[in-house]
């Protein structure tokens, strides 16, 4: 396999690895004829809600050029880094300002950088269309996407369905940083494994 192909492989695996988490999400049924085309969705999010997720999408991009000017002037590097932080705690204020998803209630989900699967009260019938806002802890990144609903069944000995979506329309950058999300809490809790069988020892 080439050094591309192998890249690739590897993003597509990272693409449907999940994790079960806890973020604030709210879902709306809508139509077929209101998911936005892929290719223009990008266009369409530029919007008070996606800021923080384009923001985190940036500084992963200037990492290592940061890491280059840090080398070379360490001083310069610090500076840089006070202004990522000034426009982090804007960013984070923008998103906290009036916004009612803030309030909500987590939700316990199994996530992936393709879709996420959530407990509900309502049976949701499978092809359905739904719109989708996420903000997920700890940094606060708001996500809107769309999604189709893939599988809907009712929990066992209880009284809500467990529902299954797969994203559809979502900004590349979001699917990026859910990728590094779900990778990234799955490190931590195999270090957390590792450590809780080292201190049984």
């Amino acid at each position: 396999m080439s050094e591309e192909l192998s890249v690739v492989a590897s993003t597509e695996r990272r693409r449907y690895f999940r994790i079960e988490d806890e973020i604030v999400l709210v879902y709306r049924p809508v139509s077929p004829e209101d998911v936005p085309d892929p290719e223009n969705f990008p266009q369409q999010m530029a919007d008070q809600f996606s800021v923080t997720s384009t923001l985190e999408f940036l500084t992963q991009e200037s990492q290592a050029q940061l890491r280059s000017i840090q080398r070379e002037y360490p001083e310069v590097a610090g500076f840089l880094q006070t202004l990522e932080r000034k426009i982090d705690v804007l960013a984070q204020a923008l998103l906290t300002r009036n916004n009612p998803l803030l309030d909500q209630p987590t939700r316990k989900v199994n996530l992936s950088a393709a879709g996420l699967a959530f407990d509900t009260e309502q049976a949701m019938s499978e092809g359905s269309m739904l719109e989708l806002k996420m903000v997920v802890p700890p940094a606060l990144v708001g996500i809107m996407t769309f999604g189709r609903v893939v599988y809907c069944r009712k929990n066992e000995g209880g009284t809500d369905y467990r529902v299954g979506v797969d994203f559809l329309s979502m900004r590349e950058q979001d699917r990026e940083f859910l990728i590094r999300h779900v990778v990234k809490r799955q490190l931590s809790r195999l270090r957390e494994q590792k450590q809780a069988r080292l201190d049984t020892i």
